[in-house]
């Protein structure tokens, strides 16, 4: 049972094939970098959870907010 990874499952989540390939790149570069081991078919999964290209925007955040806080313990 295999899923297809045309982009008629990806349809209607950027305006264009062009977007949704670098939204797609954004966020295995992202868990790549954030040591997360992660596949083609999980960064398309993870796309489709998320359409919303700005939720790449929020990981970051609250990965800085986590790092701000582990900072703040360590000094305590």
């Amino acid at each position: 049972m295999t899923k297809s990874l045309t982009n008629e499952n990806l349809k209607g989540i950027c305006n264009s094939n062009f977007e949704l390939a670098h939204y797609a790149i954004a966020m295995g570069r992202y868990f790549i970098e954030s040591g997360r081991e992660v596949s083609l078919s999980e960064v398309l999964k993870e796309v489709r959870r998320h359409p919303d290209p700005n939720y790449l925007e929020e990981l970051k955040e609250i990965d800085k907010q986590i790092v701000k806080e582990e900072a703040q313990e360590e000094r305590t």
